[in-house]
């Protein structure tokens, strides 16, 4: 059997990795935050290798039209934003664990 008649058996609803990564991470993570917060806008903090996955998978305006004021990240000094609800999307790693609840303390 041939590829082609395989694929087309299953529907033509292929989508790319990219494509799934990009609806998981906006709809998934971003949007499932919105029931959550009290303020509008939110800060998306990162670490280096998420912010390559971020940026493989979403346009700035796709992270903006989520609520996304401010994108920081996780290792430079930041300024307190009390008023913005933060969502940090960074590698489970026992640093950055330890650099993430240093800052928010």
């Amino acid at each position: 059997m041939s590829m082609d008649s395989d694929t087309s058996s299953q529907g033509g609803d292929h989508r790319s990795f990219r494509q799934i990564t990009r609806d998981r991470l906006l709809f998934e993570m971003l949007r499932s935050t919105s029931k959550h917060s009290k303020s509008t806008w939110k800060v998306l903090i990162m670490d280096k290798l998420t912010v390559k996955i971020m940026s493989y998978s979403c346009k700035m305006a796709d992270i903006t039209e989520e609520g996304i004021s401010l994108v920081e990240d996780l290792y430079k000094r930041r300024q307190p934003l009390p008023s913005l609800a933060a969502i940090y999307f960074i590698q489970p790693t026992k640093e950055n664990n330890v650099f993430a609840l240093d800052m928010t303390l």
